[in-house]
């Protein structure tokens, strides 16, 4: 059985990089960012045009309101969850074989199955592993210690994930 081992420590904005890239590889955001500009057009039109007040308030802020969550989640928060999160201070020792990960740091000592992934998306920088509803790990690719590593890696992910 092989074993994978890394060793790294998060930056902030790879972190930050890694969880808008799983972003925008979501469905629901990219619709936000298609409903947001929407409605508020519809909002500005309904306000040129003197049409019902509640009406065009109610568009406006709804669109205002989208478009708030959009920036707070895709800008703010990222960062803002990696300068609080003490998981992310130290550094991380990561095995993976095919029974599972361990993970190592000064605040965690855990085995995960790989059940708990259910996909993989690679970007040029990182593995993002998610359970379908949320990112759980970042696996940057200068973690690897060589191109052979991370095919290896790869072969995991697709038997796996």
């Amino acid at each position: 059985m092989e074993i994978i081992e890394l060793r790294f420590k998060y930056t902030e904005a790879e972190y930050v990089s890694a969880y808008r890239k799983y972003f925008l590889t979501q469905r629901r955001p990219i619709f936000m960012m298609v409903l947001a500009p929407g409605v508020l057009v519809i909002g500005i039109y309904f306000l040129l045009s003197g049409s019902d007040v509640a009406l065009t308030v109610a568009f406006i802020a709804t669109g205002a309101l989208l478009f708030g969550l959009l920036i707070s989640s895709s800008i703010l928060s990222p960062g803002q969850r990696f300068r609080e999160d003490p998981r992310f201070k130290g550094e991380y020792l990561l095995r993976f074989s095919d029974r599972g990960i361990e993970f190592h740091t000064n605040e965690i000592d855990s085995k995960v199955s790989w059940r708990l992934y259910k996909e993989a998306v690679e970007t040029k920088d990182f593995f993002l592993l998610s359970n379908g509803a949320a990112l759980l790990s970042v696996i940057p690719k200068r973690a690897f210690a060589n191109a052979e590593q991370e095919k290896e890696f790869k072969q995991m992910l697709d038997a796996n994930v």
